[in-house]
């Protein structure tokens, strides 16, 4: 009950922050299903790709189907901004959960309560994950509804699994954020390192078709862990790619609540 008590009172203290990332994830969303109609069987616009470099087409996700079906169109440009914003947002919880309380002076009074260092680590992870979750489903019912009423949705399945994905990877940067939070007492350096790790992988990302040692800083990113098409055409996500997006949040959870519980709190 007194973990559920944190919980709530995270959550209460987030629900404007909650609010507004709903809001700018939702409404770009709207914006770009509208355009759904502009961008599908649109022959000139296929023929315009062909002359853009192969490396900024893979860094949006861009390829044929990207132009000739709702889902492709989704996995492309749309879903770019909805992983970036939504690990950003992920990454942007986690990274200054600790940090915060350290760095304003709060966790002077929050960690003399009965409630011990990891009670209170996994009550914030909690209030997170929800805030996270709350945000990925409304951006992903929005996605569906507007577009329902637009086109026929022909892969709900496999558009679902896409838009998932994002939202493993906004858990897996939000394990690193975790991990930031613990280990620097300073709430804007957690969340600069903590974004700027978001940025620098999506940068790494747009290098994957440069070739040579580009293409090997491209296996870094965590937006690659991730095929969107082949996610499409199976109806399945990779069991390496679910296991490692997991994998980075679980052990980021781990890892930081120890951190906290172990580290000595200058208050």
């Amino acid at each position: 009950m007194k973990s559920l008590n944190l919980t709530r009172h995270e959550l209460f203290l987030g629900k404007k922050n909650l609010l507004t990332w709903t809001l700018i994830i939702a409404g770009l969303m709207i914006m770009f299903v509208s355009t759904t109609t502009l961008i599908i069987d649109n022959a000139e616009m296929a023929e315009l790709i062909e002359g853009f470099p192969q490396a900024l087409l893979d860094s949006f996700n861009i390829n044929v189907e990207s132009f000739t079906t709702f889902e492709g169109w989704m996995a492309s440009e749309p879903y770019v901004f909805f992983v970036l914003l939504l690990a950003s947002f992920a990454v942007a919880l986690a990274s200054t959960s600790i940090s915060r309380e350290i760095d304003q002076g709060t966790g002077e009074f929050l960690f003399v309560t009965p409630h011990s260092r990891r009670n209170i680590f996994w009550s914030k992870a909690g209030a997170d994950f929800l805030q996270i979750s709350f945000v990925f489903l409304i951006g992903t019912a929005v996605t569906f509804a507007v577009g329902s009423t637009i086109v026929s949705i022909t892969n709900p399945t496999g558009l679902f699994l896409v838009f998932l994905s994002a939202y493993l990877t906004a858990l897996a940067t939000a394990g690193i954020g975790y991990v930031l939070s613990c280990l620097i007492d300073n709430q804007r350096t957690a969340l600069a390192l903590g974004v700027g790790f978001v940025l620098l992988s999506f940068l790494f990302k747009s290098l994957a078709g440069m070739g040579g040692i580009l293409s090997n800083l491209a296996k870094l990113s965590i937006f690659q862990l991730f095929d969107l098409f082949a996610i499409l055409d199976n109806h399945a996500l990779s069991f390496s790619s679910l296991a490692t997006s997991l994998g980075i949040y679980i052990i980021g959870l781990v890892v930081g609540s120890e951190i906290l519980a172990r580290k000595n709190l200058n208050l």
